[in-house]
């Protein structure tokens, strides 16, 4: 689990790199399916080694939310909110 001062920064990249992900779905450089297969290996790539678990729901509207977790705790540490017909990821922090 990253020390506690950490976790904010490394959740801010971890949000960096979802809403670069999302812009491109966003402008059709991706499909749903390659958003999906992207996301899933920034997990794995990063985010279970940073000691964080990331899951999604896709909504009926087409928005998607992602929650950051702390892997040990399942404290939740940030929500991630994305509007595809927008292109916008908000970040909502939960850790200090």
């Amino acid at each position: 689990m990253p020390e506690p001062g950490n976790a904010k920064e490394v959740c801010e990249e971890i949000a960096g790199e979802v809403r670069d992900i999302a812009s491109w779905l966003a402008d059709g450089r991706l499909t749903r399916r390659q958003f999906t297969a992207a996301v899933l290996t920034l997990e794995e790539a990063k985010v279970k080694r940073f000691g964080f678990t990331l899951t999604g729901l896709n909504f009926a509207d087409g928005k998607t939310r992602f929650d950051l977790r702390f892997a040990d705790t399942k404290e939740l540490c940030a929500c991630l909110n994305f509007d595809p017909d927008t292109g916008e990821l908000s970040v909502s922090h939960h850790c200090s």
